[in-house]
């Protein structure tokens, strides 16, 4: 892996102020994200379908109205597969979520 953190937009060195407060952000806060998604995930994507229902009634037929239908339908198969990724290797092979979070004294 490279030394560097880069994109077709920015390049970002690894040694720079920025780069050390990201990689905090996500490694504190990816948890909180993973527990909010596995639960709120479901009714997000029952949000969507509901909205692709309404936005694809033959009066509700606008070219707007039809780029919101895409980004409708996009979320909704973008969080239902992260969702479910999330949720098989949680609690697969019956270990719960705070299986993981056990010391290893504990587990011996």
């Amino acid at each position: 892996m490279s030394d560097e953190c880069t994109s077709l937009l920015f390049q970002l060195n690894n040694k720079s102020a920025i780069y050390d407060y990201l990689k905090y952000l996500s490694f504190e806060f990816y948890d909180v994200f993973e527990c909010f998604l596995l639960y709120v995930g479901p009714v997000l994507v029952v949000a969507n379908i509901f909205a692709i229902f309404i936005l694809s009634r033959k009066e509700q037929r606008t070219p707007y109205n039809l780029i919101f239908l895409v980004m409708a339908l996009n979320q909704g198969l973008s969080i239902l597969c992260i969702d479910i990724q999330l949720w098989s290797l949680r609690y697969e092979f019956g270990c719960g979520y705070f299986n993981y979070y056990l010391p290893s004294s504990a587990l011996s």
